[in-house]
């Protein structure tokens, strides 16, 4: 006989209040790392909301009128499909862990739809043999643009620093910098920096804070080795298992926190019911709507890195 319980309108609200409150303790790294904007509608217009254009010197006692309209050029988000998880409550004692949110039931339902805003938002997605790929999209993947968003960009080559024979260096990163910084991304203040790296490259970090005579103090050394994002020469560094691989090597991304857009058509969102379908048993569900693109592709450059 399958388990039943009668599904509340208390319940439903006590576990949509757990599931908020727990993506609030579980933040996604990323999302401090992006532009988040919170557009209705199936296709949101990146440009208009981050049209960057260049300042016009007028002349003093000019009758003229500035006309410096937004760039032509269209960056696009359409909704995307939903993020989620869910699962039937076959045991009482699963049924009250719902309820409590500081059990695991509730933790892994919200860190498995996190995992999912974490993919969308780098622009990944998990290949068969476990490491992960770049798709549509995101930091990696390629952007909508023109009139209907029906063209795909991909980031051009010459965004791309070449890995060589070696992972993460100097040489590397300042190349990336030094490429932003001409096309005028990163030198403005307000212009933060990120950057995101596997563990195999949090090594190479540390040797280039060596090489560079950059003093870490246990805090700075700490932060590396836990993984929690810290700033380093100028960047904050995130780090992640599924920054992507291609051709073989891990290709890491630099980026500008504005030049990055994350749109939430729904923020995390938990709720339960009884499904009359499965013999009324009751049911857990979290879901989330969001995608993320470039603004402009300058404002983003990606490293190669060889791992051993």
């Amino acid at each position: 006989m399958s388990y039943q319980r009668l599904v509340e309108s208390h319940n439903r609200t006590t576990y949509s209040d757990n599931i908020k409150m727990v993506a609030q303790q579980l933040k996604n790294p990323l999302v401090d790392a992006v532009t988040v904007t919170h557009e209705t509608g199936e296709a949101v217009s990146v440009a208009d909301l981050l049209g960057k254009k260049d300042y016009i010197e007028g002349e003093d006692g000019s009758r003229r009128n500035p006309d410096n309209p937004t760039p032509n050029s269209r960056r696009f988000l359409l909704k995307p499909g939903v993020i989620e998880d869910g699962e039937y409550i076959d045991k009482d004692l699963k049924f009250n862990q719902a309820m409590d949110p500081t059990s695991n039931l509730v933790k892994n339902s919200v860190a498995t739809v996190q995992r999912g805003v974490f993919d969308r938002i780098l622009g990944v997605k998990k290949k068969s043999d476990g490491t992960f790929g770049i798709r549509s999209g995101g930091i990696y993947g390629a952007a909508l643009e023109g009139k209907r968003g029906q063209t795909k960009v991909q980031i051009p080559g010459t965004s791309i620093i070449a890995a060589g024979s070696t992972g993460l260096t100097i040489t590397k990163l300042r190349k990336a910098q030094e490429g932003m910084e001409i096309e005028d991304f990163g030198l403005e203040e307000e212009q933060q920096m990120f950057s995101i790296i596997s563990p195999k490259q949090k090594t190479d970090l540390l040797e280039i804070a060596k090489a560079t005579g950059t003093a870490l103090n246990q805090f700075d050394l700490e932060q590396i080795k836990t993984g929690k994002p810290t700033t380093l020469l100028g960047i904050t560094w995130l780090f992640s298992n599924r920054v992507p691989h291609v051709a073989g090597n891990r290709r890491i991304a630099l980026w500008t926190k504005d030049n990055v857009v994350a749109n939430f058509w729904q923020e995390l969102q938990g709720d339960m019911w009884n499904d009359t379908s499965a013999k009324n048993m009751p049911y857990i569900y979290t879901d989330a709507y969001v995608d993320a693109t470039r603004a402009e592709d300058a404002g983003v450059r990606f490293i190669d890195c060889v791992e051993g």
